[in-house]
């Protein structure tokens, strides 16, 4: 839905730049392509206002400025110059689980958090990304565990991060944020648990990169009658995990080295594939990825 749906559908329909800051709480406001929106709240009743909130990200009038561009500059790609610049700064995508109306308090949750202000951007209800910025002084990295276990605890609800690298050239800057938010996408769709790093993502995005029926025929190629053998997959997947050591292996599996040894054998012989030769192990392992997508 665009801004001019909401034109339509709402009388009180009024960009940001018409009203008073003393009147914003009469509003609900949302983030479209136009700018900053906002509704009269007598025009807009709870489930209505609910729904609005998955179709536009909830805007937050007092914001700082600072957050303002970050959002020009990364969601609509306006030409907007952030002062000062920061030599290096990472993109911290978050998803709740649910969806969440009380973004203020979460919003200030992710502050807390954090030794130094963050720009925290919400893109809907459910999902935002945080600007960690670095100029100069060495800071603590942040404990994301950390984070996790306190919003858990504060919130009771379950967010998941992934926490794309440094980057430095800021000319690149809205190439680099699309390249992060693909690879927190893929971190999503495929990588359990809360938490992500470019290299969990990484070997997801290469598999991205080629049309599932010719994974589908790969996987098969590779893998062979051991593509439904779950129990097997997974042992090979921690072995090549290990770097195919068998000692590492067992120990994290809690197996014996021969019964280790066994079911690596069983898989060589059912499949022809040598995974102790690091091209074809490569070629396994990321069939064996795709199978647990």
């Amino acid at each position: 839905m665009h801004a001019s749906y909401l034109r339509k559908l709402y009388s009180s329909y009024t960009p940001i730049e018409e009203v008073s800051s003393r009147k914003y709480d009469d509003f609900f406001w949302f983030e479209t392509e136009r700018g900053i929106i906002g509704i009269s709240r007598e025009e807009v009743p709870d489930r209505e206002h609910t729904l609005l909130l998955e179709l536009f990200p909830k805007a937050h009038p007092e914001a700082s400025t600072r957050e303002e561009s970050w959002k020009r500059l990364l969601f609509h790609k306006d030409n907007v110059t952030i002062t000062p610049q920061p030599e290096r700064y990472r993109f911290i995508f978050f998803t709740a689980e649910h969806q969440t109306e009380d973004q203020e308090t979460l919003h200030e949750a992710f502050q807390a958090l954090f030794p130094f202000p963050v720009p925290v951007l919400w893109k809907n209800s459910r999902e935002g990304v945080l600007i960690e910025e670095k100029n100069g002084t060495k800071e603590e990295d942040i404990s994301f565990q950390e984070v996790m276990d306190v919003l858990m605890s504060d919130f009771y609800m379950k967010i998941r991060f992934y926490v794309s690298e440094f980057f430095e050239d800021f000319h690149k800057i809205q190439e680099q944020f699309s390249f992060a938010q693909k690879m927190g996408d893929l971190a999503n769709q495929y990588i359990p648990g809360t938490f992500a790093t470019p290299l969990d993502s990484a070997f997801y995005l290469y598999m991205d990169g080629v049309q599932k029926e010719r994974k589908e025929m790969l996987s098969t190629y590779i893998l062979g009658k051991t593509r439904n053998d779950s129990e097997l997959l997974d042992t090979v997947k921690v072995f090549l995990e290990n770097g195919a050591n068998v000692s590492a292996t067992a120990k994290e599996l809690y197996m014996h080295r021969n019964s280790l040894q066994y079911r690596i054998d069983k898989f060589t012989e059912m499949t022809g594939m040598d995974i102790k030769y690091f091209p074809t192990g490569m070629l396994v392992y990321l069939s064996i990825l795709y199978e647990r997508g």
